[in-house]
């Protein structure tokens, strides 16, 4: 009888730890604090443009994007296991500039990709075409992509973590101007 007692004292703490509502999140690196969390508006973290410099953190963003998101976008291989929290900001190109976002983060290893998207007050979700985006997935402190723009464009800039990971990154943006497009047209072909 103490035996059987003990069996199904322990299947009721085995259902009770897989249990949906008692599995827990990702622990929070070190360097991430709850202190530093800010929400999101909308799927909309803020703005960036041009020479901007922003540090941010993961933690308290959107969780609206997945590896199914990513994967249907062509942003990052299907796999990745982006399930944590985002934070994603709108950047507008101007015309004929190459624009390089950079993202570093010493603490957690982040993702970086830029999702060519007309922001009209929605973010796109699974089932929207997106016809641009570029990602970087590179394991380390940081990542960067960059964007040409023949016209003006606008783009929504997303920092996201694999496996629930959230924590702290700086943001920059640099632009400079494309050749003339009739110096692009006659440049030589290697």
């Amino acid at each position: 009888m103490i035996v059987f007692l003990f069996a199904c004292a322990q299947l009721g703490e085995l259902a009770k730890a897989s249990a949906p509502e008692a599995s827990a999140a990702a622990p929070l690196p070190a360097c991430a604090t709850e202190g530093e969390a800010q929400g999101a508006r909308g799927c909309l973290s803020g703005a960036l443009g041009c020479g901007s410099r922003l540090s941010g953190t993961t933690l308290g963003g959107d969780s609206a994007w997945d590896d199914d998101f990513y994967a249907a976008a062509f942003c990052f291989p299907a796999g990745q296991h982006h399930s944590g929290a985002e934070r994603v900001y709108t950047l507008t190109a101007p015309k004929d500039t190459q624009v390089t976002v950079r993202m570093t983060s010493t603490c957690v290893d982040l993702d970086l990709a830029a999702v060519a998207w007309d922001y009209d007050g929605r973010c796109p979700t699974v089932n929207h075409p997106i016809t641009e985006c570029e990602g970087d997935v590179r394991p380390g402190p940081g990542g960067s992509v960059m964007m040409q723009a023949f016209h003006e464009r606008q783009y929504l800039i997303v920092v996201d973590g694999k496996d629930g990971a959230v924590g702290p990154f700086e943001l920059s943006v640099e632009c400079a101007p494309l050749r003339p497009l009739e110096d692009r047209a006659r440049a030589p072909v290697k």
